[in-house]
């Protein structure tokens, strides 16, 4: 079969669609990825076929107002001032990336699309051929009520009661859908028959819609309100490490730090990356944690340190690493957070945006670590709380190698390539 994947967003949106396309070219299936042109060099040297959204997606969030709004920094009225801007921007980009998913369909002709929640435009062709398409989500709470969680639109408050919870989902997807009008209205057309009122596309979501929600269901189960077309099918990542040779002076700074951690916050940016990387790295030596900083997209910055127990990469395979270390300190992405768990490593997170304050909970819930504190409102005394029950807590690593053992086999590939090519 021929597959068309579509994704938009930060590495965190487009790693799981790596894995799914590694499954099913393993699988012989033929298969092309519509991602941001920032990823074209990455997506072809794993031999994929390549088409490139709009540069000016990830180029938007790397703004002065996208830092803002991503990683904290300014006062109130600053950051409601950098979303709305950042708001703006992004509807001038949205009847770009809409008329390169349309074109990359009609192009191609494939056999099966999968989209991520982002790739608004697949929505009206998935509702009129809605065994040929299927969203793959990385995160829960967006289209699926969850009485045990709000929408994730509003997951930087806590939950509220379940009456509450679900309510969140039509007042935060009417809006969504209510954007449709604006972005895709001159599309309807070409879909004669087909009902793109704001019930009609509600219903279709919740109800008709493939979704696999590529989540462990160790970490979340399927709620027993959703339909029989969501599917979770616990956590799938590319083997990145294949290919990665660690520097000989990496492999000795861990043959000397037996217990360690990695601090990263992955694909993340923020006004103020030299700032927080001096008030984590600071507090990780007062209290003789040894870690690994992963400066990756720029979020963290090297800083002078008094000694050998901070070792700086650009970039490190987590599934290479995360297994011969105690825990990790990061963002709460949805990929990071499952590959500490799969990993057996107690998890301290930061969380910075959406979905992330989700994980955060979660992860605290499940005994995996502290609840973290958000970027936005950093606080120092708060941060060095958690981190030394992070560091000291023997609870934890039990829970985090319990969980690994109980993800090692939840993910099986054919099942998914099943539900993906059945007629």
């Amino acid at each position: 079969m021929k597959f068309l994947l579509i994704s938009i967003g930060t590495r965190g949106d487009i790693e799981p669609f790596l894995a799914q396309a590694e499954i099913l070219t393993q699988a012989g299936h033929e298969v092309h990825c519509l991602f941001p042109e920032q990823f074209r060099e990455t997506v072809e040297k794993l031999g994929f076929h390549f088409l490139g959204f709009d540069k000016r997606f990830l180029e938007m969030l790397e703004t002065d107002s996208g830092k803002s709004v991503m990683g904290g920094g300014g006062n109130t009225f600053t950051k409601i001032k950098n979303f709305i801007q950042l708001i703006r921007s992004s509807f001038g980009l949205q009847k770009t990336l809409n008329s390169q998913q349309k074109e990359a369909i009609d192009s191609i002709q494939p056999d099966r699309v999968v989209f991520h929640p982002k790739a608004l435009y697949c929505t009206l062709p998935a509702m009129a051929e809605p065994k040929k398409y299927f969203q793959l989500s990385p995160i829960p709470n967006l289209i699926h009520p969850n009485p045990e969680f709000p929408h994730l639109g509003l997951s930087k408050w806590k939950p509220f009661s379940a009456k509450w919870n679900l309510k969140t989902y039509d007042w935060v997807n009417m809006a969504r859908y209510m954007t449709f009008n604006k972005f895709l209205k001159e599309y309807y057309p070409n879909f004669p028959g087909i009902d793109f009122s704001v019930k009609s596309i509600q219903a279709f979501e919740r109800n008709q819609l493939q979704v696999l929600y590529q989540i462990s269901p160790t970490l979340f189960h399927k709620q027993a309100i959703w339909p029989e077309a969501a599917h979770i099918t616990g956590f799938f990542a590319r083997n990145q490490n294949q290919n990665y040779t660690p520097a000989p002076s990496l492999e000795a700074w861990l043959i000397n730090h037996p217990k360690a951690v990695l601090l990263t916050f992955g694909s993340m940016s923020n006004p103020k990356p030299k700032e927080y990387s001096t008030k984590i790295i600071q507090l990780l030596e007062k209290h003789r944690i040894p870690a690994i900083v992963n400066l990756s997209w720029g979020g963290l910055q090297k800083i002078e340190t008094g000694g050998d127990s901070i070792h700086y990469v650009n970039q490190i395979p987590y599934d290479w690493v995360l297994p011969k270390l105690y825990g990790i300190i990061h963002h709460g992405g949805s990929g990071t957070t499952h590959s500490g768990a799969k990993s057996g490593a107690v998890q301290l997170i930061v969380p910075h945006i959406m979905d992330q304050y989700f994980w955060n909970r979660l992860v605290h819930s499940k005994g995996l670590g502290p609840l973290g504190t958000s970027i936005h409102n950093f606080n120092s005394y708060k941060f060095e709380n958690a981190l030394l029950d992070f560091w000291t807590n023997p609870k934890y690593k039990k829970n985090a190698l319990d969980i690994a053992e109980k993800m090692a086999n939840e993910a099986d590939p054919q099942v998914l390539i099943n539900l993906l090519t059945k007629e």
